[in-house]
C-alpha cells in the first residue's frame, strides 16, 4: 500500500526545490510535448540530432532583414551603455547613486502625473529607510532628492 505524504510547504526537504526542482506532472507534460518516453532508462537515451527545416530555407532578403535588426540592436546597446553611469557599486555596496536609481525604479514606477498626490512616492518613508541603512539625515535627503523625478513645490 502506498504511503500518503502530508502536504507541507517543504518539498521533500530539498533546499532549492522551488528554484531547481521538477514536479512529476510538469516533467511528464514536458516529456510528452517533446515526444520523450520517460520509461526508457537514462543510459539508453540518445541525444536528438538538430534538424534544419529544409522545406523553408531563409531567403536572402530575410537574412538581410535580420542583419539590419542586429545592427539596430547593437547601436541601441552602445547608446544605452554610453548613458549608463560608470563605477556603480564599484567601490561601495551602498553607492548613493545606485540606491537613488533603485528607489526611482521601485517607488516611482506607478507614478501618474494626472493623479499626483495619490501616486507620489512617500518622501518621509524613503528617507527613514535610508537612515535605517546608516545614512545621515542629510545624506538620506540628498539620495531621496536625486531619486525624485518631479519638482516638489
Amino acid at each position: 500500500m502506498a504511503k500518503s505524504w502530508p502536504e507541507t510547504k517543504q518539498h521533500w526537504s530539498a533546499p532549492h526545490f522551488d528554484t531547481y526542482g521538477f514536479r512529476r506532472s510538469e516533467l511528464k507534460e514536458l516529456a510528452d510535448k517533446l515526444g520523450i518516453d520517460l520509461s526508457v532508462p537514462l543510459e539508453e537515451v540518445k541525444p536528438a540530432s538538430v534538424k534544419t527545416d529544409e522545406r523553408n530555407p531563409m531567403s536572402d532578403s530575410d537574412i538581410e532583414i535580420l542583419r539590419m535588426e542586429i545592427d539596430t540592436l547593437k547601436r541601441q546597446l552602445i547608446k544605452l551603455e554610453n548613458e549608463r553611469p560608470i563605477l556603480i557599486k564599484k567601490y561601495r555596496e551602498d553607492d548613493p547613486l545606485f540606491l537613488a536609481i533603485q528607489i526611482r525604479n521601485k517607488e516611482w514606477a506607478r507614478y501618474d502625473h494626472e493623479n499626483d498626490r495619490a501616486t507620489r512616492a512617500n518622501q518621509a518613508s524613503i528617507r527613514h529607510e535610508l537612515e535605517e541603512m546608516g545614512f545621515t539625515n542629510r545624506q538620506a535627503e540628498s539620495i531621496e532628492l536625486v531619486a525624485c523625478p518631479i519638482k516638489r513645490g
